[in-house]
């Protein structure tokens, strides 16, 4: 897969965040990660993923030889394609925001990452307890609502001035509120507004945490709250929320007018199967260099194109593509089940035809299409048990008997015994309700 536009692109931040939970990236994933980010005008790779231990639990801890060296290769394979590889640290679990060995602990693992060629930092405090935990942190900073963003801003310029400014880095710093999600004013975003020093960018996901849609009016209000330049950390296709399904379609919902805004950049959040996340992301690209010319239907066509999966993968693909996660799935296969509980005979030939494809073996024509196939296995193993439980009650349909209703049953039994969910809450209940009728 590979589309590089040209001409001067809409944002100055675009790329990713590793920043799902569950099981992180592996080194290899990451390093194609980075090659896949270089071939689609990418320039930013985050790295933040919630798992790794020293990056969030661990955070006081500097990173063992071994961890460090693969670190130093990314950084090193960031440099190369002209990426911005930002380390991100969460210390917020447990940090004592107050205490002078704590901010000295956080300069010593910054200023260890920074050895190995480290020039972006990014300081995360979401997911943590909204207010100050620690009596300490109470006495010096205060107890008033939204008072943690205080100390949060005060870890900011403590980073600024004690790592970037020494090195005479003039990169802004990168942060995350714990107040990442929403347009209205808060306690938290006026403090941050007021003590947060104005060169650092917000990380920021939307009116929600994961969205659908996100709109001008969104980032002026929410950047109007925080009182700064906004970078999106865009919830998509990330699946750690609901790991069984896959999110393969294009981004979707994000508004053209971003010129002018306070909106500086992009960075989505992807699953955790590397190679899945390609199909979105590479939208996600098109969209970050050119929104106003962003079409989803023909970038996502051009994806799908290069990719050449074959057929049982183009029908997954078809049946992962609804976003937001909420929006209908397959809304053709629920007509044609709605059409054929009213006719029996009536459209039929067409299911057929479509279970047909989710039954087939998988025949990548590409290295990214094998690649691909091997990491969503289960999912196409998942495809093709509701495509033998959809031709089985097809069978029992046209011509019931004892013995087509038990291929059916066990069929159906089958499918939804599978962990990975491709149309389990559309297929299955059509079964059923042939097997109910018949």
């Amino acid at each position: 897969m590979q589309r590089k536009a040209s001409g001067t692109p809409a944002l100055d931040w675009r790329g990713t965040i590793e920043g799902f939970y569950g099981p992180p990236w592996s080194h290899a994933d990451r390093l194609a990660h980075l090659r896949f980010a270089e071939r689609h005008g990418l320039n930013t790779y985050v790295y933040a993923p919630k798992d790794d231990p020293f990056h969030r639990e661990r955070w006081r801890e500097p990173y063992p030889e071994r961890e460090l060296a693969r670190l130093s290769e990314l950084v090193r394979a960031a440099q190369s394609a002209q990426l911005r590889f930002v380390f991100t640290i969460s210390p917020g679990l447990s940090m004592v925001y107050s205490d002078a060995a704590e901010l000295d602990r956080l300069v010593a693992k910054l200023e260890q990452v920074w050895a190995i060629g480290v020039r972006h930092i990014g300081l995360l405090f979401d997911d943590i307890e909204p207010e100050l935990t620690h009596d300490v942190d109470v006495s010096v900073f205060g107890a008033a609502p939204g008072s943690s963003a205080r100390a949060h801003a005060s870890v900011c310029r403590h980073v600024i001035e004690a790592v970037l400014d020494r090195h005479g880095n003039d990169g802004p710093l990168l942060m995350v509120p714990t107040d990442y999600a929403g347009t209205k004013p808060s306690p938290y975003r006026q403090f941050l507004a007021k003590e947060l020093p104005p060169e650092v960018l917000v990380w920021w996901t939307g009116h929600d945490v994961v969205v659908g849609e996100i709109s001008r009016e969104d980032i002026d209000a929410a950047a109007e709250s925080y009182g700064h330049r906004l970078l999106l950390w865009d919830n998509f296709p990330v699946n750690d929320f609901d790991p069984a399904r896959l999110f393969l379609g294009p981004l979707t919902g994000r508004t053209a007018d971003i010129a002018g805004s306070a909106l500086v950049g992009i960075t989505a959040n992807p699953m955790p199967q590397a190679a899945a996340s390609e199909i979105a992301l590479a939208t996600v690209a098109e969209w970050a260099w050119d929104p106003s010319a962003y079409d989803p239907v023909a970038a996502h066509r051009r994806v799908r194109s290069a990719l050449a999966g074959g057929a049982m993968v183009e029908m997954l693909i078809e049946a992962a593509s609804s976003w937001p996660p909420s929006a209908p799935r397959q809304p053709r296969l629920s007509a044609l089940f709605d059409d054929v509980r009213r006719e029996p005979a009536l459209a039929s030939d067409e299911l057929r035809a479509m279970f047909t494809v989710m039954v087939q073996p998988p025949e990548p024509a590409t290295d990214d299409a094998a690649r691909l196939v091997a990491e969503i296995r289960p999912w196409l193993d998942a495809q093709a048990a509701m495509g033998q439980a959809g031709l089985a009650a097809l069978d029992h349909l046209r011509s019931p008997s004892p013995e087509t209703r038990a291929t059916a049953e066990k069929a159906l039994v089958e499918a939804q015994a599978h962990e990975a969910d491709v149309l389990k809450g559309i297929i299955a209940p059509f079964v059923a309700s042939v097997l109910e009728s018949r």
